[in-house]
Parts: C-alpha cells; structure tokens; sequence
C-alpha cells in the first residue's frame, strides 16, 4: 500500500521533463518561467529540465490519500503484533473464502506472500515511532530490536539511533545527515557529499488533520478549508 501510494500519487517522474537541446533551444529555455535546470553533455548538446504547466495523474487523489491514511493502522490493544487483520474484519466469513486470494497461506513460500494483486506485511512489531511517512522506527520483536526507515538516507554511513528519534519527538531536535553520491561536472565524475535534515517531524507531503487524517496539498487550500466529524 505504501508504494501504491508513492508510485502512483506521488510519482515525480510525471512532473519535470527533459529534453536534449542546441544550445540556442537551451537558451531559450532558460528565460522560460517553466525551466529547471541544465547540463552541458557536448558542445553543442545540453540536457534540459523543464517544469510541464500541465501533467497528466490516472490515479484519483482521493485514492492515493486513502492509502497513505491506511496503510498503517492500530488493532486490538489487547493482542500482540501478530493479530495482522483479525482486529478490522466484520465479515468473517466472506474474509476466510476470500482471504487466500489477497493474502499470504503458505509460511515461508515466497511465491505464496509475493503473489500478484496480493497483499504482504512490510514489518511488524511491538512498537513504532513514526515521524513522518517513510521516517519512522519499528521495534520488531519483543527483543526491542528495532528497524529504522528514512526515506533518502544512507544508513551505510550514517548512524541513525533510537534517541534521535525520540528527541525528535521530545524535544523538536533535527538531525542532520550526510549523503554521498557520484555527479559529473565537466565531463570529470566527481563525489558529491549532499547534506540534509535527515530525522524531522516535518509533514511535507500532505496536510494532516486533528484526528490524523491525511489530505492533499490543493492550490489555494489550508488545513482549515478542511473539515472532519468525530464518529
């Protein structure tokens, strides 16, 4: 469900475009209010990134919204981890004929779990720290064993705790985290050392609502153009 959510509601890809480009097409793209930005490949041969005014989305906003709200959700407080979907299901009955379609029947298959159109547990544990969506912390088991998720850090080289995130939470502290990648300038490659905050609370891909509800960014709409009724 979360990468439904990303391939499909947030899938940047559909939103820039580049182009090779002459250098005069590129000049012109530059004083474009639509441009981006550009790379000399050759002496003639730029690569230009635009800005589209317009771009095309097959997947309803309201959708994509709805998985980010419930792709993670609380059960029954009084069973442990392992419950999976026990705690939600009304109906019994049509969820035991049904349940083998969608979800994994066979321990240790991973045919079985990896099935098309199927359904399979990402991690589970006793506990989770979630700051943000792809930025949280899940203790695994009853070890305190814990697994750490943050989208676009190397955590190869950089030393992610449990006390960062919780002075995250604590005490709004923001931790800062350095990437490396390889980039081409000149036609030389180069390594590039790219710092940025990389354990923060900041929500910045959608507004979220008093009872946690998540709502999208629309053009000239605040959190308080939104409302919801407590059931």
């Amino acid at each position: 469900m979360n990468s439904s959510y990303g391939s499909d509601g947030m899938n940047t890809e559909k939103y820039h475009k580049v182009k090779i480009m002459n250098r005069k097409q590129t000049e012109r793209a530059i004083r474009s209010n639509a441009f981006m930005d550009e790379q000399k490949i050759s002496d003639d041969s730029y690569l230009v990134q635009m800005n589209p005014e317009h771009c095309s989305c097959k997947t309803p906003l309201q959708v994509a919204f709805f998985i980010l709200d419930n792709a993670k959700y609380c059960g029954n407080l009084n069973e442990d981890f392992t419950q999976q979907f026990n705690a939600v299901i009304n109906d019994r009955y049509f969820y035991n004929d049904n349940a083998k379609y969608f979800f994994s029947t066979i321990r240790g298959d991973v045919y079985d779990e990896k099935k098309i159109l199927g359904l399979a547990i990402e991690r589970q544990g006793t506990a989770m720290y979630a700051l943000a969506p792809k930025n949280y912390m899940i203790e695994t088991n009853y070890c305190a064993n814990s697994k750490i998720k943050l989208k676009g850090v190397n955590q190869k080289t950089n030393k992610i705790t449990k006390e960062q995130i919780v002075d995250c939470i604590n005490k709004d502290k923001i931790t800062k985290c350095t990437n490396m990648r390889l980039g081409e300038k000149n036609h030389q490659m180069c390594q590039l050392a790219i710092e940025k905050n990389g354990i923060t609370g900041i929500h910045t891909k959608a507004i979220v609502l008093g009872n946690q509800s998540c709502c999208p960014y629309l053009f000239g709409l605040t959190a308080k153009d939104y409302s919801f009724q407590d059931n």
